[in-house]
């Protein structure tokens, strides 16, 4: 079952229910029905109000699975974002397992990129020493299986935060998103920018739509 707002991707064997003021039915109204009935998994299309996320952590609370949708910067600003809702820390402890964050950037066509050698910028942009040997980079460049646009496809780049006992004690006691992003590090928690560097690294995508999308600058500062 999902409430979402509205249904835009019919699914088979999934009861989806579009949110409508019409009918009087909001989230958190939706929400309630849903719980009812006892389900294992609950979707919901998009966190946006108080009520909304109150009833997705009470269902949390009570053994569901709660997916769902924030609009927010980041990851981490997931956090902030809650609290600004009228969360409170201690509901939020214990009670999120994970955070995923994304932004989508072209894939290059594989039939045409070009190679070319990293400038001393652009060594230290994906985050390598320059007294390193110099890296191979992909441009794009066009061709007819890509209708000379240089990129064919898509893929995410990704902020994947999986929140521990660590994690749950800073966020109860009210933690600055420094301090929560400085321990989710420390255990592997790797950034967009990070992960969109490996990308570019990897061949997969340009550095330019890279940095098209993210902002390099403040997020590896």
């Amino acid at each position: 079952m999902t409430l979402e707002d509205p249904v835009e991707y019919p699914m088979a064997m999934i009861r989806q229910t579009s949110v409508a003021d019409a009918s009087k039915l909001d989230f958190a109204n939706g929400v309630r029905s849903m719980m009812r009935q006892d389900p294992d998994v609950i979707l919901v299309g998009e966190i946006r109000d108080a009520d909304t996320a109150e009833m997705a952590f009470r269902a949390a609370m009570t053994g569901h699975q709660v997916y769902s949708t924030l609009h927010t910067n980041s990851a981490i600003g997931v956090i902030p974002r809650l609290l600004d809702i009228g969360i409170l820390p201690d509901i939020m402890a214990g009670n999120i397992i994970g955070i995923v964050a994304q932004r989508l950037v072209r894939r290059l066509c594989p039939h045409c990129r070009e190679p070319y050698a990293a400038d001393t910028l652009e060594m230290r942009l994906i985050g390598l020493s320059t007294d390193r040997p110099v890296q191979t980079l992909y441009r794009a460049v066009g061709c007819d299986r890509c209708d000379y646009q240089g990129y064919r496809g898509r893929l995410a780049v990704m902020e994947l935060m999986r929140l521990d006992a660590d994690i749950d004690e800073l966020i109860a006691r009210r933690a600055t998103v420094r301090e929560i992003r400085n321990a989710a590090r420390a255990k592997g928690f790797r950034a967009l920018a990070e992960d969109g560097m490996r990308r570019v690294i990897e061949g997969v995508t340009s550095l330019e739509e890279v940095g098209r999308v993210i902002d390099l600058t403040e997020r590896m500062s």
